[in-house]
């Protein structure tokens, strides 16, 4: 799967979840995932890979125009049947390309620790193929390595009118340095992003509606460049300095 568009974020504080929920459900409705699940929120689990020097950190920080992140993401909560996406994110300016395959979660966990696996024919798409050779390649080729799981409940809201436009609403982000590929559903000794806020996400193609647009300086919203990857090793670090300040 492959596929590009805008993405605006925002840090917002906890009071404005709900005023901003009936703001937006005025255009937009529950995603079909979300409506199955208890309060319409579900789960999101990322183990991000880096370089041992974190090369893909350091190009966030360093404000590199033309950059990207390798991660591994699951869903909920942990099943037989569990299926894991393998996911290459770059980020131009402020549009974002994706690619990602999903695989059996057993399988993903072999491939990236360091085992050759077989897909069954027919199934992944071609399009699905070439991200997972480009996944493998870029695994092998800069030494990645589990570096943090980022975790935290999402409601994800699309347009009534245009289903490709979503608003998500990241609440309780997470963080657990230098995870292996096994803790991805890992609860214990996670570190919390931001206690006081929650993530707004914004992701559309072409132009940002105008009545979105009016919801943003309604609620005076500062887009910022967030990213829960670098955030969640921010976080994590400085939990760690506190914690070995006060033994």
């Amino acid at each position: 799967m492959k596929f590009n568009r805008k993405e605006y974020k925002y840090f917002v504080v906890w009071e404005m979840l709900e005023p901003l929920r009936e703001r937006f459900m005025q255009y937009m409705e529950h995603d079909p995932f979300a409506r199955k699940m208890e309060r319409n929120h579900y789960s999101v689990r990322s183990i991000y890979i880096d370089t041992p020097r974190l090369l893909f950190y350091n190009e966030k920080l360093d404000g590199i125009k033309v950059r990207k992140k390798l991660r591994v993401r699951v869903y909920n909560e942990l099943q037989a049947d569990t299926i894991a996406f393998l996911e290459i994110k770059r980020k131009i300016e402020d549009t974002i390309y994706k690619e990602r395959v999903k695989i059996p979660l057993n399988d993903t966990i072999l491939l990236m620790n360091g085992a050759d696996i077989e897909l069954a024919p027919g199934s992944v798409s071609f399009t699905e193929m070439a991200a997972l050779e480009k996944f493998k390649y870029l695994t092998k080729r800069l030494n990645l390595i589990p570096t943090v799981l980022i975790t935290y409940e999402r409601e994800a809201l699309v347009g009534i009118d245009d289903p490709s436009l979503r608003v998500t609403f990241d609440l309780n982000v997470r963080s657990y340095r230098s995870p292996k590929f096994e803790d991805i559903f890992r609860e214990e000794d996670l570190t919390e992003i931001a206690s006081q806020a929650f993530i707004l996400e914004v992701k559309f193609n072409g132009r940002m509606p105008v009545w979105i647009r009016n919801i943003i300086r309604d609620y005076k919203l500062r887009v910022q460049a967030i990213s829960k990857y670098c955030n969640g090793i921010d976080a994590w670090d400085l939990h760690s300095k506190t914690i070995d300040s006060l033994d």
